[in-house]
Order: C-alpha cells, then sequence, then structure tokens
C-alpha cells in the first residue's frame, strides 16, 4: 500500500465512479437514491482539490444551445433544494448574470441570444447601459455597447455540494475512497472488469469516467479516444467587502468575470490562455491582467488588497460541451461524463441524473444524443457560443 488513502474495503462494486468532484459525487448520490448503493467513488487526491475546488461558483442559464439550457435550468432548481435535502448550505445567491459587450457583432449575438433564451424560458433581456449601471454601483461602461442580464442566474460556493453529495450518498451506503489513483483498466468481451489502482485491483459491473481533466487518461486506458484537452485558467479572491455587487459581471471582450459571495468576498478571473497543460502555478502576469481589467470595468475597487490566487485546468472539447454517455467504441459498460469546458459544477445535478438513470437501465430524462463522442465524427456538433474565456 502507498500513498495517503485506504484501500476500498470491498473487491466487487455494481459501479464505480472515478472522480470524486461535484460530478461524480452527484451521480453516485443519484444512483443510491435510485436503490444502487454498491457504489465506489475513487479520486486520486482530497476532494476539493479539483475543478470543484478552483472555480469561481457562477451557475447560469444563459446559454445558446437548448440542450445547455435544459441542464442548466434543471439543474438552478436542484441548486435550489440542496441545503434542505443534503443539510449542506452552499450559499445560493440568486444576483443574476449581467454581461457587456464592446462590438456591436457581440451585442448583435447577444440579442440572438436573448430571444433564443426566452423561448425557452429564461428570463434573459437586452439591457442598456444606464441600467447595467444601477444594477452594478461604480460600474464605468466606457467603450461598452450594450449588456445582457438574467436575474435568475446565481452564484454558490462550490466546496459544500462535494461535502454534501459526499455525505448524503455516504448516508445511503455509497463509499468514497480518497488518495487512490487507477493506473489502468482491464478490459474482457467489450467490457470493463476491474481497476487497477496503486491500492490494489476492484472489479465492477459498471464504470463512470468523471475525473475531469484527467477524463481522457482514463479513457485511453480503455483504448477510447477523448478530444478532450485541458486549459489552464486562473482565479483570485479579495478581502471581504460591504456588500455592493448582486449580479456575476462578466466583459465579454476579455473573459473577465467577479462576483461577490455570501462572505463579501470578490472572487474573479478572465479567459484562458488556452494552452494545453496542466500547470496550476500562480503568475504575475495574470494578476497584472485582471487589475487592469477590475480598474477599467469598477475602478473604486483600486485599494482592494487580493487575499488568495490559483490556478486550475477546464476540460475543454472541440464544441464546448461535455461527452455524457455510452461510447460505440468504447467498452459497453463505461460511461463518461466529462469535457465540461468550465461549466460542470453548473450542471453536476442534471448530469448526475442522467448518468444515474443510464446505470439504472432507465432511459435518460434527457436525450443524449447532442452529448455524444460520437457526434464530432458525424459532423454534428454544435458549438455553445456562451462560454466565458
Amino acid at each position: 500500500m502507498t500513498g495517503l488513502g485506504r484501500p476500498p474495503r470491498r473487491g466487487h462494486y455494481h459501479a464505480v465512479v472515478v472522480g470524486g468532484g461535484a460530478v461524480g459525487l452527484s451521480i453516485a448520490y443519484q444512483l443510491a437514491k435510485r436503490g444502487i448503493t454498491d457504489v465506489l467513488v475513487l479520486d486520486k487526491d482530497s476532494l476539493v482539490k479539483g475543478a470543484t475546488g478552483r472555480n469561481g461558483g457562477g451557475v447560469r442559464a444563459q446559454w445558446t444551445t437548448e440542450e445547455n439550457i435544459l441542464l442548466a435550468k434543471r439543474s438552478l432548481a436542484a441548486f435550489r433544494r440542496f441545503a434542505s435535502e443534503t443539510g449542506h448550505n452552499i450559499f445560493l445567491r440568486q444576483g443574476g448574470y449581467l454581461f457587456l459587450t464592446r462590438s456591436e457583432e457581440q451585442l448583435a449575438r447577444l440579442r440572438e441570444a436573448a430571444a433564443f433564451q426566452s423561448r425557452h424560458g429564461v428570463r434573459t433581456r437586452l439591457i442598456g447601459l444606464p441600467e447595467a449601471e444601477r444594477l452594478v454601483p461604480g460600474l464605468d461602461t466606457t467603450g461598452c455597447v450594450g449588456a445582457s442580464f438574467n436575474p435568475d442566474d446565481a452564484v454558490v460556493f462550490p466546496w459544500p455540494l462535494v461535502w454534501g453529495w459526499k455525505a448524503a450518498a455516504e448516508r445511503l451506503g455509497v463509499e468514497v475512497a480518497t488518495h487512490v489513483a487507477v493506473t489502468g483498466l482491464r478490459t474482457s468481451g467489450g467490457r470493463v472488469t476491474h481497476l487497477e489502482t496503486d491500492q490494489g485491483a476492484v472489479a465492477c459491473e459498471w464504470l463512470v469516467n468523471a475525473c475531469g481533466a484527467w477524463s481522457r487518461q482514463v479513457a485511453a486506458m480503455a483504448g477510447l479516444r477523448l478530444p478532450n484537452k485541458p486549459e489552464r485558467h486562473e482565479i483570485l479572491v479579495s478581502e471581504p467587502l460591504k456588500p455592493f455587487l448582486d449580479p456575476m459581471l462578466v466583459d465579454l471582450s476579455t473573459g473577465y468575470y467577479i462576483n461577490q459571495d455570501m462572505r463579501g468576498e470578490l472572487v474573479g478571473g478572465m479567459g484562458g490562455d488556452h494552452r494545453e497543460t496542466m500547470d496550476w502555478s500562480s503568475s504575475l502576469e495574470f494578476l497584472r491582467a485582471f487589475a487592469k481589467q477590475t480598474m477599467r470595468l469598477l475602478p473604486r475597487l483600486g485599494p482592494v488588497k487580493v487575499l488568495r490566487q490559483w490556478a486550475g485546468s477546464y476540460d475543454v472539447t472541440p464544441d464546448a460541451k461535455p461527452v455524457l454517455g455510452i461510447a460505440e467504441a468504447g467498452p459497453a459498460n463505461m460511461v463518461q461524463a466529462s469535457g465540461f469546458s468550465g461549466h460542470g459544477m453548473m450542471i453536476s445535478p442534471m448530469v448526475g441524473t442522467l448518468m444515474a438513470q443510464l446505470v439504472a437501465g432507465q432511459r435518460p430524462e434527457v436525450d443524449l444524443r447532442a452529448f455524444a463522442l460520437e457526434r464530432f465524427e458525424r459532423g454534428e456538433a454544435k458549438r455553445e457560443g456562451m462560454v466565458i474565456g
């Protein structure tokens, strides 16, 4: 035995979920709710060290594809029930998302997106710059040409999502093992039969690949090629301030975003450099760029102190939508749940439901064809147009 982890208690499980972030634990919890409690969740590190513990907490329904809107709307409803269902407060605050644009071309796309979202039950509307300035005191809209706003979008604290789903799943009989790394897969007859780990081998009837930026490597162990790639993004948090910023503020020209959490801290980031890397070191370049854009939009924040700064990886697909379901070229009992391109936490409640339905032999309540891996080969991929950064 090596490392900090404890080996799984048994040598066989009905389902093994690789990845203990919001997506993986949501799947495990939903499986247990359906009576499938013989479930093991594996994570190679601590549970909030990956993407769930490193993101800005935004949750929104402003998307440009019907399938993303559907997952987002239903996930928002699930987030509202989360505290009562799991006993963990995720500090949900529905202050909306405010998108600013500095180009007429982009404004036209925002107008189309708002109309599309409205047809699908999302209360997005185009607003003028004076209204944007009323929504965000001290906002400088110089150089901007317009904005869109949806009051129902929200911010949460991501860590309690992990703690809440873990506790709820464990109460139902799920086992969660941290610091256990998957090192290989055994297959036979077109199915995964065992996972090799640094703590020993584990047999399974179902395998769920939900480990974010590491999903490509796990899929490759079964001979399956995913188009996902990890992209570096940085983020920071400020000292707490008196509440003044209700919406998540986004400048589409730079991928800049900033929100204020319920502790008063400002949490913000910018568009990534799009390098394929797992380098999570902090950089002075990001801090300078973020400070410059903050002074451009919110000059009153000049004296504010930065408390922490960190980086993480988006798991990005070519169309910025996830890969969900069983791949035709892969094992028949291996479920893919990856490639969320920066919005996995946002839609994790519905992803958990859909993947659990699939494993349980039920028909997923949302058609998964738009998320199938084969969409890229078939030329059916439709790019999501509202990805930040």
